[in-house]
């Protein structure tokens, strides 16, 4: 009789212990599923912090030219190098280009390209 009562009790003892595990397992992946909630929530709201200061530093840091041809973008609607050329007295089409690009990779306006011309509108 007592072997069958030791092996009773080790079935049991398996079991539980199973068991155990298995509520172990499964409070730990809900802890981790609320982790991850939470951090997505911390970082959408990093991002939108960012954005802010990263547009506010932009205004900042912009220089007189620059924002003066962002100002001649926003008042006509849409331009392209020579018009930047010919209001800003630029020698080449190139420089007036090149200009309008490094605004567009900054952020700060947005471009198209249309056949061969590409223009360029205010955000």
């Amino acid at each position: 009789m007592p072997d069958i009562e030791e092996k009773e009790l080790d079935k049991k003892s398996v079991e539980t212990r199973t068991l155990l595990r298995e509520v172990k397992e499964t409070t730990e992946m809900e802890l981790l599923r609320q982790i991850s909630e939470r951090l997505g929530t911390i970082e959408r709201r990093l991002e939108g912090i960012e954005r802010e200061m990263g547009s506010e530093a932009n205004e900042e840091i912009l220089g007189d030219i620059d924002g003066r041809i962002i100002d001649f973008v926003k008042k006509s609607g849409k331009v392209c190098a020579e018009d930047l050329q010919r209001a800003f007295n630029y020698r080449g089409k190139n420089a007036a280009s090149a200009r309008l690009n490094k605004l567009h990779s900054q952020g700060l306006l947005e471009k198209k390209q249309a056949g061969r011309r590409v223009y360029y509108f205010a955000k």
